[in-house]
């Protein structure tokens, strides 16, 4: 969050403080200047939407074009001799719990918003409407690390402290972000925003701290506690209503008609004033207690003055935690192994958390809330499930529940899902086995992961680009009680993976979508959760399939899905999916045949009885229409036009969730029983295997909530 409004107040009423710069051109004169190759630490998380550009968003993501961006990003700051370094985010702090499930809500009105305007046959603006794609977040580390060989750090929860603390350390020229904590920090002198950014001139505007101070009377090491008397991540705004209202003599008629706070340029010169009327710096510190006094009413509130203006205190004197190396893995903790690699952004953010006993963080994704479609989140638990086992026998704390905080229709995001680790058929290695034993242990492994009986097919024949994919294939049809998608829509998955439009951007980019599909926006959704959450089992089995081929651009692109999709919802063969050529086809009837025999059989359709009436959907409100028989048959699609979607999803049983033995604090509207939320305590005694969960039904539009839209998304 930062410090509400004051970049917004610089931008719009500092202009001695916030001006347009070109950082080429500054790099220039530092190195000429200084003799020092020009560092710019990154915050990558901001990043993400403007290296995302133009792309289409909506159809699941268009990865070449993404890692093409990234490269034009890369080369252009580097043209001018500029050295890079990225950070990431890791978890959510707790404190921060409550803003995030806001943010998430916040999404959910965006997300439905988008699927009405797609129901409708309407266009999507790109200046007005967009949502990052389902894993930006998660795999762009990887392309700065793998693709373009920079230095990429994955923090333990947000990241802006460590980038503050690299840049001061190592004299850092700037830093690239957009988070208004960069202005308060005593680190680099020069804060450039990406937002502002032209990728193409490097031309931005440049936040100075030195410059805000002048303006507002008030020293550099004032500025903390300027945040904390604005309201930040420790002090929330609405905290210091009354201290506004009475010592700043701020009027309510001054408050935003939306959000009952006062506009940043009456509220930000009020609260400077106040403080340079306060001692110096450090007799401050000394009598904070008396500060909490006249800003709370209660000297009992003094310790979130000390923990906000603590939050700022850099530590550049201490080992740097970033580039520390493994030189030799043998006889070293398991725990500081994985904090290592996570820290060099090899793993992804969820393995260590979850070791540490934190929660797993699932954010909003583009399903429709309102279909009869699953959620990602919930599908993929029960692999999630067997990957906990697996890091369950290596933790130091007892891992005995693990927290989750998924969105997925019907949930409320009042409480985590508690989920049981599960135990593989032949017994879960540790992580320490894994790690440490043959490839044959981490392919078992991998593969007994996702479907008991995916070792005995030939997945491995496949090229090391199809492995991942079609293992995802597997799962969403193999494992569930009925196939996740149908017959024609995974020909349609597996004709993108095999399509040659997929290998040339242009090729890409001249793709005409007449119209977008709802169902295949959630379908590629699915389909993107699923890779994030097999990264995860690949990481926790030491990557029996290298990285490269684990990663979205080395097979998928949304745009490409979504053309073969509307080609085969139309009624288009096999053989027009694989563009008549015979090398595509024989690797399609290879995937096909390979996944089909694993599939549960199709449901007996029972006959209606004229006795009892026919049950009608509370969301849908239209009667439940039989699911027909399965296509065993590969070389054809469903008719021109297919009918609405079959066996709408019924209310479900509420189920409150316990946790440590006491209830929580809520529970969903509606959840299924097969949930994560209906399962029982796990204790130490044993592991216990939780049923698949289905999908809980959406019965309520999101929650109103205070938060915006969200500078950073996990996903």
């Amino acid at each position: 969050m930062g410090v509400r409004g004051l970049q917004s107040f610089m931008e719009s009423h500092c202009g001695q403080a916030c001006y347009s710069v070109n950082i080429g051109r500054v790099a220039d004169e530092y190195q000429k200047k200084t003799g020092k190759t020009p560092l710019i630490v990154v915050d990558g998380m901001s990043c993400l939407r403007k290296l995302y550009g133009k792309l289409n968003w909506i159809c699941g993501g268009q990865w070449k074009g993404y890692v093409e961006h990234i490269q034009e990003f890369y080369k252009s700051l580097t043209s001018h001799g500029i050295s890079l370094v990225f950070f990431f985010d890791g978890n959510t702090p707790e404190r921060k719990r409550e803003t995030w499930t806001h943010r998430r809500l916040e999404n959910l009105k965006d997300v439905i918003n988008y699927f009405t305007i797609i129901k409708s046959n309407k266009e999507l603006e790109h200046g007005k409407h967009f949502f990052l794609p389902t894993g930006l977040a998660a795999f762009t580390p990887l392309i700065f690390k793998d693709v373009l060989g920079c230095p990429v750090y994955t923090c333990l929860d947000e990241c802006d402290k460590a980038v503050a603390e690299y840049a001061k350390k190592y004299g850092a020229m700037g830093i690239l972000g957009q988070d208004s904590d960069y202005i308060i920090y005593n680190t680099a002198n020069y804060y450039f925003s990406i937002n502002h950014l032209n990728l193409e001139t490097l031309d931005t505007i440049m936040y100075d701290r030195l410059a805000l101070s002048r303006v507002l009377h008030i020293s550099i090491e004032q500025l903390p506690v300027l945040s904390c008397l604005i309201g930040n991540d420790v002090i929330h705004q609405e905290d210091l209503i009354l201290f506004h209202q009475q010592s700043l003599k701020i009027s309510s008629h001054h408050h935003h008609r939306h959000h009952n706070r006062p506009p940043p340029e009456i509220l930000i010169p009020k609260v400077a004033t106040f403080i340079s009327n306060q001692p110096s710096m450090d007799q401050l510190l000394q009598q904070l207690h008396l500060l909490a006094k006249a800003v709370f009413g209660t000297e009992n509130r003094t310790h979130l003055l000390v923990e906000g203006i603590k939050m700022y205190q850099l530590d550049i004197d201490g080992p740097d935690e970033f580039t520390q190396k493994i030189e030799d893995a043998s006889g070293m903790d398991i725990m500081e192994r994985v904090r290592l690699r996570h820290i060099n952004s090899e793993l992804g953010r969820h393995l260590y958390t979850i070791l540490r006993g934190e929660p797993y963080e699932s954010s909003t994704t583009l399903e429709d809330y309102t279909s009869n479609l699953p959620s990602g989140a919930i599908v993929f638990q029960p692999l999630r499930a067997k990957v906990y086992r697996i890091l369950q026998k290596s933790a130091r704390d007892g891992l005995t529940q693990v927290p989750e905080w998924c969105m997925y229709s019907g949930s409320t995001l009042k409480e985590p899902d508690m989920v049981d680790p599960v135990e593989l058929e032949g017994g879960s290695p540790s992580l320490e086995e894994l790690w440490d034993g043959d490839e044959d242990l981490k392919w078992r492994t991998f593969l007994d992961c996702v479907h008991p009986s995916l070792w005995e097919t030939k997945i491995r024949s496949l090229p090391p680009q199809l492995i991942v994919p079609v293992s995802i294939l597997f799962y969403l049809q193999c494992s569930p009680a009925k196939p996740i998608l149908k017959d024609w829509e995974m020909n349609a998955m597996m004709a993108a993976f095999l399509s040659p439009t997929r290998q040339e951007l242009r090729q890409i980019q001249a793709l005409a979508l007449p119209r977008i599909d709802a169902r295949a926006v959630h379908v590629a959704a699915i389909f993107m959760k699923g890779l994030v959450n097999f990264y995860f089992l690949l990481a926790a089995c030491d990557f029996p399939i290298e990285r490269k081929n684990a990663v979205p651009w080395a097979f998928w692109d949304g745009r490409v899905f979504h053309h073969y999709y509307l080609r085969a919802k139309s009624g288009a063969k096999v053989e027009d999916l694989c563009e008549h050529r015979e090398d595509i086809l024989r690797k399609f009837m290879e995937m096909k045949t390979l996944i089909q025999p694993h599939m549960p059989p199709p449901a007996p359709l029972r006959p209606p009885t004229s006795c009892s009436p026919v049950p009608r959907s509370p969301t849908h409100g239209s009667p439940k229409k039989p699911r027909p028989a399965h296509s065993n048959t590969p070389s054809t699609s469903p008719p021109n036009t297919p009918g609405r979607e079959q066996n709408p999803p019924t209310t479900l049983a509420i189920t409150k969730n316990t946790v440590g033995g006491k209830h929580s604090r809520g529970s969903s509207p509606s959840v299924s029983p097969t949930s994560p939320r209906g399962s029982k305590l796990h204790h130490k005694s044993g592991p216990h295997k939780s049923p698949q969960p289905k999908s809980p039904i959406s019965k309520t539009s999101a929650a109103k909530s205070p938060a915006k839209s969200p500078k950073k998304s996990a996903s």
